[in-house]
């Protein structure tokens, strides 16, 4: 019997944007494809460079660890100490996985569902693989409403001491996909107290945190006495570096690592050795890091000028690389959508995140300077 959830009339969302993007193209327009965050940019040269040495000096290849190699997680250690100023030991409390999204979906295959009595928690705008992945673990979840008025995040106030005793898992990701908006260190701090009191798990997304426009926002790292967290990492943001498949879990509590690295193992076999030779050399160089940062201002400041220019509101978009945008003349995601795309600009429509994100699209920016400037000329002709 098939699992009911896959059965269900649709892929994920995402790619069937980035297929429309792609028809468009093939009929010979001339798009801009905005729809999915894959950086254009130059990958990180010293993560090339180390591939190619390693490739030229190994003749062999074999199994790497399913949860990375000594000197990957070494490496990662040594990054949230630098960074963080935290100390995570390797194995314990630190494990690779193929990027962050594989790790997303495997996390809730560490728990029992079958009593029904806990939730998976997320935002009712976000990140579709949340929901994917305990829908195909048939957990039961709750969406938590969200919207401007509550800065896109969940109002924690609002949910009574017997609603927080059904979460076992709160997803929250800041920057946010796709609105960019970031939560406070009072906000993280709430919530980690409530984790502690009602007994849940804080998972963190965090794969856009090193992209930031002038301060580095708050996240799981920062709160060294808790172990209510696991913390989910990746270079493909912050180095280029998508096609990689490189990520981290982290976390200090050692009993849900013990299990997860336990679920991890069977599933597949780890990183490729040569990619996590890759990734080491990434973790290890922050200049890189701060140069892909400033080119992210620029292009933010580029492109947030021409839209408030043609009245668009831009909600968040001072971290990662999405603008989520409304304007007050077209109400629903399909105008915005149909309005860009007069202008051969291809975005994603708001409602793939979920119902609560009519009348907003995403926009994203990780493209090349020349092509921002490109977009910016596309803008100024919307009417």
């Amino acid at each position: 019997m098939i699992n009911p959830y896959l059965k269900e009339d649709r892929e994920y969302p995402l790619i069937t944007i980035k297929r429309q993007a792609e028809q468009l193209k093939a009929e010979g327009h001339d798009v801009i494809d905005l729809t999915i965050g894959d950086p254009q940019d130059r990958t990180f040269d010293g993560a090339v460079q180390t591939i190619q040495h390693f490739m030229a000096e190994n003749s062999v290849s074999q199994y790497p660890l399913a949860t990375g190699s000594a000197r990957y997680l070494e490496a990662v250690s040594n990054w949230a100490k630098r960074n963080y100023q935290i100390k995570l030991e390797p194995i314990k409390h630190i494990f690779s996985s193929n990027g962050s999204k594989e790790a997303i979906f495997l996390f809730a295959l560490t728990f029992d569902w079958s009593d029904r009595t806990g939730e998976i928690w997320f935002s009712s705008i976000g990140y579709p693989v949340y929901e994917a992945s305990a829908r195909t673990v048939n957990a039961p979840i709750r969406k938590l409403p969200i919207d401007r008025m509550s800065g896109f995040f969940p109002d924690l106030d609002v949910i009574t001491d017997s609603e927080w005793e059904r979460c076992r898992l709160f997803w929250i990701n800041s920057p946010h996909n796709p609105t960019s908006m970031t939560v406070d260190r009072a906000y993280f701090q709430e919530l980690l107290s409530l984790a502690e009191k009602h007994g849940f798990i804080v998972c963190s997304d965090e794969c856009y945190n090193e992209l930031y426009d002038d301060q580095r926002p708050v996240c799981s790292l920062d709160f060294h006495q808790s172990d209510r967290w696991v913390a989910f990492r990746s270079l493909s943001k912050r180095s280029h570096m998508t096609g990689f498949r490189l990520g981290v879990v982290l976390s200090q509590n050692e009993e849900i690592m013990k299990y997860f690295r336990l679920c991890r193992s069977p599933i597949g076999v780890g990183t490729p050795t040569y990619n996590q030779e890759a990734g080491i050399s990434a973790w290890n160089d922050e200049k890189h890091v701060a140069h892909n940062r400033q080119q992210y201002r620029q292009k933010r400041k580029l492109i947030r000028s021409a839209l408030v220019n043609r009245g668009f509101e831009i909600h968040g978009g001072r971290d990662g690389f999405y603008f989520w945008l409304s304007h007050p003349n077209w109400p629903t995601a399909e105008q915005l959508c149909n309005l860009f795309l007069s202008q051969g600009i291809c975005v994603t429509p708001g409602t793939v995140f979920g119902e609560d994100g009519e009348g907003y699209i995403r926009l994203v920016y990780c493209i090349s300077l020349e092509l921002c400037q490109k977009l910016c000329l596309r803008i100024e002709k919307i009417d």
